[in-house]
This record gives C-alpha cells, sequence and structure tokens, in this order.
C-alpha cells in the first residue's frame, strides 16, 4: 500500500516536473515572440515618423505652390488689363 502511494506521488511528481519543464519552454517562445514583436513595433514607429516628416513636406508643397498659384493668377490679372489697355491704345 505504501509502494503504491509512493508510485502516485512519484508519478504526480514526474508529471509536475514536465509541465515545469513544458511552462519554461513556452516561457522562452512568448519572450522570443514577444522581443520580435517589440522590434515590429519600433520599426513602424520609425515608418510612421518617417511618414509623418514627408507628410509634413508634401503639405508644406503644396502650399507654395497654392502661393505660386496665386500669384500667377493675380500677374495673369495684370498682363491681361494691360494687354487691354494696349489694345485701347492701338
Amino acid at each position: 500500500m505504501q509502494d503504491d502511494s509512493f508510485s502516485r506521488l512519484e508519478e504526480k511528481v514526474l508529471k509536475a516536473v514536465r509541465m515545469i519543464q513544458d511552462l519554461k519552454t513556452e516561457n522562452v517562445r512568448l519572450q522570443q515572440q514577444r522581443e520580435g514583436l517589440e522590434s515590429e513595433v519600433a520599426g513602424m514607429r520609425r515608418e510612421q515618423e518617417r511618414l509623418s516628416r514627408e507628410l509634413e513636406a508634401a503639405r508644406q508643397a503644396a502650399a507654395t505652390v497654392e502661393q505660386f498659384e496665386q500669384s500667377r493668377r493675380i500677374l495673369e490679372e495684370k498682363v491681361g488689363g494691360l494687354l487691354e489697355k494696349l489694345d485701347q491704345i492701338g
């Protein structure tokens, strides 16, 4: 009877040891996965920052183009007015 109890205890201890080993293995895998994900997140943040800078540069370029377009329209109107005056004179 005592041997039977000892055998069951030994089985439980061995099962617990295997479970601990499995959990340690899983823990290592999860740590590696976490490190990989952290690396991906860092890369995505760098990409987001780069895209934000590009977007800001594009917005500034668009604003500059709009200013040039507005200046072009003003010049076109002035030149058109001067041409009309020349036509009236000539």
